[in-house]
């Protein structure tokens, strides 16, 4: 029997077959890993199991590229696994109990008529489609760690600019250390979110803890500027130091429309008269 012919006889038996197979896959991870996969996941990883093992004998069929289709259930799988907490390694690990379980069936199945030429170009083959599995995995746990590093992000800043409601409709903006591009993005959305939730119309962008002004920063402090303004909060600074003032108006920042406080006290004192009068 020829290369191609053995190839497609061993595609339409792994398809046929892949109930059997997905369960004998499924015997190998509980022997292997009995606490990650405990008798009663079987009925809920048997579809994705199947789904793997139609996929592998399609490869063989070469009628048509499933190499995408692979990939998207790789990600998906991926995707699950970072979702239990299961380590990368440990994922591509079962990789080889796939393998092996489908390579022991197709040499059961095929016994005499199996060379080992034939095998090795039916191993390539497999190969092709597990590689494919690997590289999806990691994609996934590579945007799994990109999302917990935002999510990280996005905790860092809710802590580090905390929206503080002194008075009624008055708060303060304590920035403290440097504000580069990506955190003052991440900065405006979560102070015009915190201001629209605590009803706020006036806010002190207190500048006191900043001690280095880069062209970045004065950019995300004129834009969170502007995006109050748009909201009809009114902005003020304070603790801008002299040195401060002169890199807005080096840049042609102008600030004349803004009300600016030597100190926060004097801020809160003048802005706290005016929201009593």
């Amino acid at each position: 029997m020829s290369s191609i012919n053995i190839n497609h006889s061993i595609g339409d038996q792994i398809i046929e077959n892949k109930r059997n197979l997905s369960l004998e896959i499924f015997k190998e991870l509980h022997i292997h890993h009995p606490e990650t996969y405990p008798e009663e996941l079987l009925e809920g990883l048997l579809p994705y199991l199947d789904h793997l093992i139609e996929l592998t004998g399609q490869s063989l069929l070469r009628n048509h590229d499933n190499a995408p289709a692979v990939y998207s259930w790789g990600k998906e799988v991926g995707k699950l696994s970072t979702e239990h907490g299961t380590p990368l390694p440990t994922t591509i690990s079962k990789v080889t109990l796939y393998k092996k379980a489908i390579l022991n069936s197709i040499i059961h199945w095929n016994d005499e008529s199996l060379n080992n030429e034939m095998l090795v170009k039916v191993n390539i083959e497999i190969d092709e489609v597990f590689n494919t599995m690997i590289s999806a995995f990691s994609e996934a746990y590579s945007d799994y760690s990109k999302q917990q590093l935002t999510k990280s992000e996005e905790k860092y800043l809710s802590l580090s600019t905390p929206v503080v409601p002194i008075f009624e409709n008055l708060a303060i903006l304590p920035l403290i250390g440097q504000v580069d591009g990506v955190r003052a993005d991440m900065m405006i959305t979560h102070v015009l979110d915190e201001c629209k939730n605590l009803s706020i119309h006036q806010l002190i962008i207190d500048l006191s803890g900043v001690y280095e002004v880069n062209p970045l920063f004065q950019e995300g402090i004129m834009k969170l500027i502007d995006s109050l303004k748009l909201l009809g909060i009114e902005p003020a600074l304070s603790g801008m130091r002299a040195e401060m003032s002169l890199k807005f108006i080096e840049v042609g920042i102008n600030l004349t429309n803004i009300k600016i406080y030597q100190s926060l006290n004097k801020a809160i004192q003048n802005l706290q008269l005016n929201l009593t009068k």
